[in-house]
């Protein structure tokens, strides 16, 4: 799944222009250290905007952005909703594959955890 982040596209082409890493970071808004900076430009020179595609495969940071606020919202608004049912709208609006333990992880994370049901 590919995220739009021009701001990284911006700092690679500053340093392919010459700018030293931290200057390219400053003028793009980019937060991340050296390492990430050379890391992210290795991988513009070989693959381009193909970089930006999302490589960490099941790690719970992958919530990020709109994905995040779309969690967050539809957790709100429907609190019952299960991880099952958040895993597979993620499928299918986002062609994202997550576990419901990552999922459940997220949301506590969050503080949105769907509320335990009463006994009777």
């Amino acid at each position: 799944m590919a995220t739009q982040d021009p701001a990284k596209i911006k700092m690679a082409e500053l340093m392919l222009q010459g700018e030293g890493w931290q200057e390219a970071l400053k003028q793009s808004g980019v937060k991340t250290s050296r390492a990430g900076a050379y890391a992210f430009l290795a991988r513009y020179r070989l693959d381009g905007e193909k970089a930006l595609e999302d490589r960490r495969r099941g790690r719970v940071s992958k919530i990020v952005g709109e994905i995040q606020l779309w969690l967050v919202e539809t957790c709100h608004q429907t609190p019952e909703i299960t991880s099952r049912e958040v895993q597979a709208a993620l499928l299918k609006q986002y062609n994202l594959r997550m576990s419901t333990s990552q999922i459940n992880r997220m949301r506590a994370a969050l503080g949105i955890s769907r509320p335990q049901k009463r006994q009777a």
